[in-house]
């Protein structure tokens, strides 16, 4: 969550957390005892899904078989001036753009295993560091605004992109918000498993309370990183956060209704405070949506696509296919990077074997959800919401921009996904036992 914000522009951070993830990669390996390193089999299952599309896009083609890829005429017919038109090539047109982002997909692939070894104690540590971190990312935004400085040097911030916005750990404002809403969650569902474990049997006060403080400057927050799709996606956060805590307090729908328009009094409120301010101002300027560029975006997009489909030109390949696509008339200064709609970028680097795979782990995942929702799982309701709550706000943002391009988000949704896994059965007994020795 420190170390993956800066993207593909600043790679020297998401190198320093690759190497340092395989270290500590390595050492779980060889410090786990085998009955606790297993992982459950849908784990390994949605793990090797996550790497089998780069992987196999890197796999040297004979000439017949390349040759007869959709989109590659143009590399074919340039390959022929050197005579290099024979070589056995793989299916992605940039290899080294495919294995870079195979390596970042490394850490979020092995996080579904990791966290699928976990009993229920180890779990709540994991989302308690979530909460956390997200807290901390939220006043390291705050004091961005604090110490900016009058000769245009920024105290606080990582990176030189989005500058005014609250970035947290991040370079991109769209992501800082998804950590937010995370967080958020994950705060939740930490306090929620707090008073389960210290307050067994009873309801208190305390903690729908504690829960709701924690949210409403993590909301103003959201706010602060000026993404627009962040500030949509907050009632989703707020409704997964309402599914932690309503189960447990059996609250009527009068009840209900009083928050929601408490919860709305003190938001609006906020928000007339936030906007007669110069930063209110330049934020909300945000959501003029007059000079949107999404949409030529997209029209360009999908020429890419339909120029490699079915089978893709390679995960990470989108900047040199999409620029071959580009329009002259919708050409503009910066670089597109993006498709800003991640299920579109998908289309494009892994075509129809790339949906097939989304589709594969979601009906896994779906399926693990279903059953822990129905108590009929050894994954704790709690946590399946918070899982629940992390991909669904991701999958939404996704819809109109690149949250996963985010090694913490991606990362992020690693860890939800594990989650949602049943721990094995050597984890939850020591867990149980654990839980003997502290009673």
């Amino acid at each position: 969550m420190v170390l993956g914000g800066g993207g593909s522009p600043s790679p020297m951070p998401e190198l320093a957390l690759q190497l340092l993830f395989a270290l500590l990669l390595g050492l779980w390996l060889l410090w786990v005892p085998p009955g606790r390193s297993r992982g459950s089999r849908d784990a390994w299952v949605v793990a090797t899904l996550l790497l089998a599309v780069p992987v196999l896009q890197l796999v040297p083609l004979p000439p017949a078989l390349w040759h007869a890829l959709p989109g590659r005429g143009l590399e074919r017919d340039s390959l022929a001036l050197v005579g290099g038109e024979t070589g056995w090539r793989p299916l992605s047109v940039a290899p080294a753009r495919t294995m870079a982002s195979l390596l970042a997909l490394v850490p979020p692939a092995a996080l579904v295993v990791l966290l699928s070894t976990l009993g229920r104690q180890g779990r709540n540590m994991v989302v308690g560091t979530i909460a956390g971190v997200g807290l901390l990312a939220l006043l390291v935004g705050f004091a961005q605004f604090a110490a900016s400085r009058a000769d245009g040097s920024h105290a606080f911030r990582f990176y030189t992109v989005d500058v005014g916005y609250l970035n947290g750990f991040q370079a991109n404002h769209n992501a800082a918000a998804d950590v937010l809403l995370i967080a958020m969650v994950a705060q939740t569902a930490i306090v929620s498993e707090w008073f389960r474990l210290h307050r067994p049997g009873q309801r208190c006060r305390a903690e729908p309370i504690l829960a709701v403080g924690l949210a409403v400057p993590m909301s103003i927050g959201v706010f602060l990183t000026a993404s627009r799709a962040g500030t949509f996606l907050l009632p989703l956060a707020w409704l997964w956060m309402a599914a932690i805590l309503l189960p447990q307090w059996g609250i009527t729908r009068r009840q209900i209704g009083r928050g929601v328009a408490a919860a709305a009094g003190l938001a609006g409120a906020v928000a007339l405070a936030i906007g007669v301010s110069d930063m209110g101002r330049r934020i909300l300027s945000r959501y003029d949506f007059s000079g949107e560029l999404r949409l030529g975006l997209w029209a360009d997009a999908i020429l890419a696509a339909r120029t490699y489909f079915p089978w893709g030109a390679g995960i990470g390949t989108f900047v040199p296919v999409f620029l071959a696509a580009e329009r002259l008339e919708v050409v503009y200064a910066p670089l597109p990077n993006r498709a800003h709609a991640d299920f579109l970028e998908l289309m494009i680097e892994a075509g129809v074997p790339g949906f097939l795979v989304l589709a594969a782990i979601a009906a896994i995942l779906g399926g693990r959800a279903i059953r822990a929702l129905r108590g009929r799982s050894e994954v704790p309701v709690i946590h399946a919401c918070f899982s629940l709550g992390t991909l669904s706000i991701v999958a939404m943002h996704s819809l109109v921009d690149y949250p996963l391009r985010s090694m913490s988000v991606a990362c992020l949704g690693g860890i939800a996904a594990g989650i949602l896994l049943p721990p094995p059965l050597r984890a939850m007994q020591i867990a149980h036992a654990t839980m003997k020795e502290r009673r």
